[in-house]
C-alpha cells in the first residue's frame, strides 16, 4: 500500500512538471534568437497578396514588434555599413552613422535592424538562392557582423528554401537563419506536441485525483468508527442487571410461599 501511495505521488509530480513544460512551450518565448519566439506573432503578406515592397515591409513591421526595436530606416536610426574601399570615408546622406567599414560592391548598406549586440534582417521571400541578389547583401552583412563581433540573424518564412551558403555565412557570425514568418495552413510542430502533451498530463492528473478520492471513500465505508462506552454507562448497566436479578428472586420467593 505504501508503494502505491509513493508511486501516485511520483506520477503526480512527473505529470505536473510535464504540464508546466508544455505551457512554457505554448507561450513561445524560449527560442534561441533575439525575439525569443519560434515563429512570428503575426502572419505577414505573402507572394501574390501585395507588391514586393509591401510584402517586405509587412515582415519588417512584424519583426520590429517582436524584437521591440524601431526599424533602421527611421530618422533617428539609419545606422549603416559603409564601403571601406572609398579613399575618403564619408557617411552617405541616407545614413546617420557608419557602424562598420567593409569592402562592398555598393557605397553603403542599411540592415533592417541594429539591436543591442546583433544585426537582424527580414527576408519575406520564397527562397534565398546562390544566384539571387540577396547573396552579396547577406555576405556584406556577415562580413560587418564578424568585424563588429556580433551575430547576424536573417529571418525568413517558415517554408523559405535557403541555399547552404547562406546558412554557413550567417552561422560564422554566431547567428542563424531563422525560419520565422508564418504562412497560411502552417502549424508549429512544437505547439502540436505541447498541446497534446498538456492534454495527456491534465488527463493523467485527473485520473490520479479520482482514484485517490475513490480509495478514500471506500476506506471510510469499511472502517466505521465505534464510540467506546464510558465508565458511567457500564456502571448503570450493572445496576440495572442487579435490580432485575433481585426482582426475579423476590418474585420467586413469593410464589413459593403462596
Amino acid at each position: 500500500m505504501r508503494f502505491i501511495k509513493h508511486l501516485r505521488r511520483f506520477l503526480a509530480v512527473l505529470l505536473t512538471l510535464h504540464a508546466a513544460l508544455c505551457v512554457v512551450l505554448l507561450l513561445n518565448f524560449t527560442a534561441p534568437n533575439p525575439t525569443g519566439r519560434r515563429y512570428s506573432s503575426e502572419m505577414p503578406l505573402t507572394t501574390g497578396r501585395g507588391s514586393a515592397a509591401e510584402i517586405g515591409r509587412s515582415a519588417e513591421l512584424i519583426l520590429a514588434k517582436d524584437l521591440r526595436l524601431p526599424r533602421n530606416d527611421q530618422a533617428d536610426q539609419r545606422k549603416c555599413l559603409c564601403n571601406s574601399a572609398h579613399s575618403r570615408l564619408v557617411t552617405p546622406a541616407e545614413c546617420n552613422v557608419c557602424m562598420a567599414s567593409v569592402p562592398m560592391s555598393t557605397s553603403f548598406r542599411r540592415p533592417d535592424f541594429f539591436g543591442n549586440g546583433f544585426i537582424a534582417e527580414a527576408k519575406n521571400t520564397q527562397g534565398l538562392s546562390y544566384e539571387g541578389r540577396e547573396l552579396d547583401q547577406i555576405a556584406d552583412y556577415a562580413q560587418a557582423a564578424r568585424q563588429l563581433r556580433i551575430p547576424l540573424y536573417v529571418y525568413t518564412r517558415v517554408n523559405t528554401q535557403v541555399d547552404a551558403i547562406f546558412e554557413r555565412m550567417v552561422a560564422e557570425t554566431g547567428g542563424a537563419v531563422v525560419r520565422y514568418f508564418t504562412v497560411p495552413n502552417w502549424s508549429d510542430p512544437v505547439d502540436v506536441f505541447a498541446r497534446n502533451g498538456l492534454l495527456i498530463s491534465l488527463g493523467g492528473l485527473t485520473l490520479l485525483l479520482l482514484s485517490a478520492l475513490r480509495r478514500r471513500t471506500r476506506s471510510d465505508r469499511i472502517s466505521v468508527p465505534v464510540k467506546p462506552r464510558n465508565t458511567l454507562s457500564k456502571a448503570l448497566e450493572h445496576v440495572d442487571a442487579a435490580q432485575n436479578f433481585a426482582q426475579r428472586a423476590t418474585d420467586r420467593v413469593r410464589e413459593e410461599l403462596d
